[in-house]
């Protein structure tokens, strides 16, 4: 099973789930570990639709500078129309394992939600530490997926539609396994927090609501899960708010690292 590629009606539904109230608690996590300051020069690596570096601009101001880039044209084109008005942003299509950065040129750089995404993991890293100077903050959020609690009435159908998920991303779990990766890129680790989600209702301010529908785009499109099965598995979801039944929790990590040299 492919990977997800965020295009299309994908990357519309990743953007409404970047502005619900658990993405937004996340942002600002991740906004506070890397600790921007003004005049700072900044890369977004896997930017989206725009919503993380429209904040980042925010800290470092008009004498700073941020570089985005992600890989869709899409969320391309939707970020640059978010930083419209904030011309020390540059938003570009690159690739993860090949920056058209120099060396050392960044201060900080930061990814939400995309490392886990790489199948050249280490060579991404690689050109990470590259492109920070000595001393360079690098900040990357990732979900640990085997930590997802979800209910349902029907757990038999949740465990397909999830063993499905699964095959959205290379590294499932990638938390668990970054630190030794940094390490082996020359990143020194400095330290990991949870940031854990959990929803007892379900709406569109709420993350479970928008990742259903990502999860419900992706398994029908790769043909995993009959569109039949994955819309009962949504409307369930809608049932259990009904019944006051609904819970979902799941923990993303943040992990913070350092260029020494």
């Amino acid at each position: 099973m492919s990977s997800m590629a965020y295009q299309g009606d994908l990357a519309r539904i990743q953007r409404s789930l970047t502005q619900s109230h658990d993405l937004i608690a996340r942002r600002t996590a991740l906004l506070q570990a890397l600790d921007l300051h003004p005049g700072e020069r900044v890369l977004e690596l896997g930017c989206g639709g725009g919503s993380w570096t429209a904040e980042a601009a925010k800290f470092v101001g008009p004498t700073g500078h941020i570089a985005a880039i992600d890989v869709s044209p899409d969320q391309i084109e939707a970020a640059r129309r978010l930083c419209a008005d904030q011309p020390w942003v540059a938003c570009a299509v690159a690739d993860a394992t090949a920056l058209p950065f120099d060396d050392g040129v960044f201060d900080a750089a930061f990814a939400n939600q995309v490392f886990e995404y790489i199948s050249d993991l280490d060579l991404a890293l690689a050109e990470t530490r590259r492109v920070l100077r000595p001393g360079g903050r690098f900040v990357v959020l990732a979900t640990n997926w085997s930590s997802l609690v979800w209910h349902s009435e029907h757990p038999e159908r949740m465990e397909r539609v999830l063993r499905a998920w699964a095959g959205h991303a290379p590294y499932h779990d990638l938390p668990a396994i970054l630190p030794a990766r940094l390490r082996r890129a020359g990143l020194q680790p400095v330290r990991q927090t949870s940031v854990p989600t959990l929803n007892g209702s379900y709406h569109e301010h709420s993350f479970g609501y928008w990742i259903a529908r990502l999860i419900r785009a992706f398994v029908v499109s790769n043909g995993a899960i009959p569109a039949t099965e994955a819309d009962a598995w949504l409307d369930e979801l809608d049932d259990l708010e009904r019944a006051g039944a609904y819970f979902l929790s799941v923990t993303p990590v943040l992990t913070e690292a350092i260029r020494l040299s």
